[in-house]
């Protein structure tokens, strides 16, 4: 067999088969382009439902503005609340550090005057 005989052999094979092999590639090609579109459809489809999802959301997420704003200016009362009651206590309890002299005087005279009051009525007890 010659070369100028094989390559002829060829050129009958290949003009029997491409005919055969441009067919099955066109319906591939039919196929895969009718898949794209369903595939394309039902994107389109999710989209436009997931659109309606995220203003059906929007919507709820604006009726819990006003009662989120409610809890927000609670939230800063309290802690203007709780700030104030701090420097409170703290206030009073400078005040009591640095009078404590002054009130263990008052506490000792008060209770000299009781024990005072106990021995004065002991002794009018006592006489009777």
């Amino acid at each position: 067999m010659e070369l100028d005989q094989l390559l002829n052999l060829l050129s009958v094979v290949a003009g029997k088969c491409l005919p055969i092999l441009g067919f099955i590639v066109l319906v591939f090609l039919i196929i895969f382009v009718r898949h794209l579109i369903i595939l394309l459809k039902s994107a389109n489809e999710a989209v436009i439902s997931m659109t309606k999802t995220l203003d059906t959301a929007n919507k709820e997420l604006e009726t819990l503005e006003k009662p989120l704003n409610t809890l927000n200016e609670l939230s800063d009362t309290i802690d203007t609340v709780h700030e104030a009651s701090k420097t409170a206590v703290r206030s009073a309890l400078v005040a009591i550090i640095e009078n404590l002299g002054a009130i263990k005087e008052w506490a000792l005279q008060k209770s000299k005057k009781e024990d005072t009051t106990t021995a004065v009525r002991s002794d009018m007890e006592g006489e009777e």
